[in-house]
C-alpha cells in the first residue's frame, strides 16, 4: 500500500486532466480507424459489382447456349434441303419413303432444340432482369458510399478540430499539476490503456476490480491524501 500527501486539489486537477486525455485517446483511434471504415465502406461496392458481373457472366453463358443452338437448328434445316433435294432424283416409293423417315427424324430434333430453346429464352429473360435490378443496385449503392464517405471526411474534420482544442486545454491543464505527479499519473495513463485515476467503490479498486485493504480504503478519504492500489498501482480516490 503506497500513501502520499499532495497539494491540495491535485486529484481534482488530475480527474479533469484524465477527462481530456479519454478524449483525446478516443480521438485519435477513431482517426486511426477512419482508413479502415473507408475500406470497409469501399468493400460494399465490390460487392455488387462482383454480383453485377457474375450475373452477366450467367447471362453470357446462357446467350451462348441458345447460339449453339441456333447454329444446330440451322444445320438441320439445310440438312432437310438437302434431302428435299435428293427426293427429286429418287427412283421408288421405298426409297422415298425412306427419305421421308430421314427427314421426320430430323425434323423431330428441330422441334427439341426449339423446346430446348424456349426454356433458354426464358432463363434469358429472366438473367436480364437481374441484371438490371443489380445495376439499379449498384447505382443505389455508389450513392450511399457517397454519401458515408461525405460523412466520414465530415466527421473526420470535426475531430481534428475537437482534437486540437482538448489538446491545447490539456496543455494549460498540465501546467497547473506538480511535475512530478503528472509524471507518475502519465506513465499509469501509458500503461494501463484506461485510466490512470479511478474511484474506490465500496471498497473496491474500479480499475482492477479488486478488494482493497479497509486502511488503504480509509486512506483514501483522507484530504489532499494520493493512495495507490496495491494490485494494479492506479491512482485512487473517494467515489463521489
Amino acid at each position: 500500500m503506497e500513501t502520499d500527501v499532495t497539494g491540495s486539489g491535485v486529484v481534482d486537477k488530475l480527474l479533469i486532466l484524465q477527462e481530456r486525455d479519454c478524449s483525446i485517446r478516443r480521438i485519435n483511434r477513431e482517426l486511426r480507424d477512419i482508413p479502415t471504415r473507408k475500406e470497409d465502406i469501399q468493400s460494399r461496392l465490390e460487392e455488387h459489382r462482383h454480383a453485377l458481373e457474375a450475373a452477366k457472366e450467367d447471362l453470357k453463358r446462357e446467350q451462348v447456349k441458345s447460339k449453339e443452338i441456333e447454329v444446330e437448328i440451322g444445320s438441320h434445316r439445310e440438312q432437310i434441303n438437302k434431302y428435299r433435294t435428293q427426293q427429286l432424283s429418287l427412283k421408288t416409293n421405298v426409297e422415298f419413303r425412306a427419305m421421308e423417315k430421314e427427314i421426320a427424324t430430323v425434323e423431330g430434333r428441330i422441334r427439341g432444340l426449339e423446346d430446348t430453346d424456349l426454356v433458354l429464352m426464358e432463363i434469358i429473360e429472366n438473367a436480364e432482369r437481374i441484371i438490371r435490378d443489380k445495376e439499379q443496385a449498384l447505382k443505389d449503392e455508389e450513392e450511399a458510399v457517397k454519401r458515408d464517405l461525405v460523412d466520414m471526411d465530415k466527421r473526420s474534420t470535426n475531430m481534428q478540430s475537437e482534437l486540437g482544442t482538448l489538446k491545447g486545454e490539456r496543455g494549460g491543464l498540465a501546467e497547473g499539476i506538480d511535475p512530478e505527479w503528472l509524471k507518475r499519473y502519465t506513465r499509469i495513463f501509458v500503461n494501463k490503456k484506461d485510466k490512470a485515476v479511478v474511484t474506490i467503490e465500496n471498497g473496491v479498486c474500479s480499475g482492477c476490480h479488486m478488494k482493497v485493504p479497509p486502511q488503504l480504503a480509509h486512506n483514501v478519504r483522507k484530504e489532499g491524501a494520493m493512495v495507490t492500489c496495491d494490485y494494479c498501482g492506479r491512482l485512487l480516490c473517494a467515489a463521489v
